[in-house]
């Protein structure tokens, strides 16, 4: 379910399927018939577990403020559908899009496509009338066989790898990891994040195979205490990370190290004091999102980013009671999500929402091992009434619950 995509599918009478179906068959075939726009761009190609999203933003600002234009692809959305796709930071009109489904409605795509590879190739479509210098582009699920699959990359950039969609990618960290590994070009670098050995082993056999260089943090390149350097001779001082956590210092450093070599191969010089500068301004709704003093959004939707969550938690607010509202969409390791939430508080609200796909916030409450267990259909009015300065409410569990409620909460709450 992609919002407000089906609005455009009807517009231009053009069909494809609400399912997953790894593979790159379809994709590189309905590519052929619009004329194989992503063969005439410059790519990062992100894949991983958590981090994507929040790289690829801080990668962006740095560009940006260089005046390096930019395209990104985001998966999944935040608002809607025209959030997936942006070109120089702007969410793309509707206009824009309307062209890019009518290129695909005459090349005859209808009812070859899921709907996210249809995206892809929309994407696709609207940089190449774009032009960006540099298109980040984020992966859906896994890497290997997922619809963005289907380019040559600058360089790839992998910053998590944790169990996930099992049914997909398997039940292992080494299958994962295989997935993700797939991203990696021939003589392409990638940069990798912190990850377990076994992930990171598979990672470097692939790069081997490839003869890809590789670049990993905290060996080959740091942020620490405000001070980026590598193995290069690249030394920033003084840099901010707006991003909440610890685990943002490092998708920080791993956005410089791919934004120093995009600008190599773009002729393009950094400038520290522009580097700092974008890096600081860097802002994405959903990731510790500050709503009042009191009130927090995060889309911790897997256990590794319910750790990360947690972690960024204990770190900014080590001696307050925490207020978790949860929602969560069905599918998910639910169990080990409310595990790792309930290590550093006994009081949560389960929510309904609306989305098909949705967990009943009573299903959740039977879960939870909490002793302090409320459920509620009206998130807005329930924080309305237990905000307060005694405590820090956190919102999580699903991108699509805070989508759903992130403006009004913004409105009722009077604040940025």
């Amino acid at each position: 379910m992609i919002p407000k995509f089906n609005e455009y599918k009807e517009r231009f009478q053009l069909e494809s399927k609400n399912t997953i179906e790894p593979g790159l068959a379809a994709i590189t075939n309905a590519l052929d018939k619009v004329g194989n726009p992503h063969l005439k761009l410059k790519f990062v190609h992100v894949a991983g577990t958590n981090g994507k999203g929040s790289t690829i933003s801080m990668m962006n600002a740095i560009l940006q403020a260089h005046g390096i234009k930019t395209g990104c692809f985001y998966s999944p959305c935040f608002i809607d559908v025209h959030d997936q796709i942006q070109l120089n930071g702007e969410f793309i009109s509707t206009s824009q899009l309307d062209e890019a489904f009518s290129r695909a409605k005459e090349a005859g795509l209808s009812g070859m496509l899921t709907d996210f590879e249809l995206l892809t190739v929309l994407a696709f479509l609207a940089f190449e009338k774009f032009q960006p210098d540099i298109v980040l582009l984020e992966t859906g699920m896994g890497g290997r066989y997922d619809s963005t699959n289907v380019i040559s990359t600058l360089i790839s950039v992998i910053p998590s790898i944790a169990l996930e969609h099992e049914q997909f990618l398997g039940n292992t960290i080494e299958e994962v990891a295989t997935h993700k590994a797939g991203i990696i070009k021939p003589g392409s670098p990638v940069v990798i994040g912190p990850m377990e050995i076994k992930a990171e082993q598979v990672l470097m056999e692939e790069a081997m195979k490839t003869k890809s260089p590789v670049w990993r943090i905290n060996k080959d390149f740091s942020l620490k205490n405000g001070l980026y350097e590598d193995t290069e001779g690249h030394n920033f001082t003084n840099l901010s990370v707006p991003l909440k956590g610890p685990h943002q210092m490092n998708n920080a450093a791993l956005a410089i190290r791919s934004v120093l070599y995009v600008a190599e191969k773009l002729n393009i010089d950094i400038d520290e004091t522009i580097l700092r500068k974008g890096l600081s301004e860097t802002f994405i709704p959903g990731r510790f999102e500050k709503i009042t003093e009191y009130l927090y959004f995060d889309g911790a939707h897997n256990p590794a980013s319910a750790r990360a969550l947690v972690e960024t938690i204990k770190e900014n607010f080590p001696d307050t009671p925490i207020h978790f509202y949860i929602g969560m969409i069905k599918g998910k390791d639910t169990e080990k999500i409310l595990r790792i939430f309930e290590e550093i508080s006994t009081n949560f609200t389960f929510v309904d929402f609306d989305d098909e796909r949705a967990m009943p916030a009573n299903a959740l409450s039977k879960i939870s091992e909490s002793n302090n267990v409320s459920v509620t259909k009206d998130l807005i009015n329930s924080l309305s009434n237990t905000i307060s300065e005694k405590q820090v409410t956190i919102v999580s569990g699903s991108l699509y619950l805070l989508s759903g409620v992130r403006l009004k909460a913004i409105r009722m709450f009077k604040i940025i």
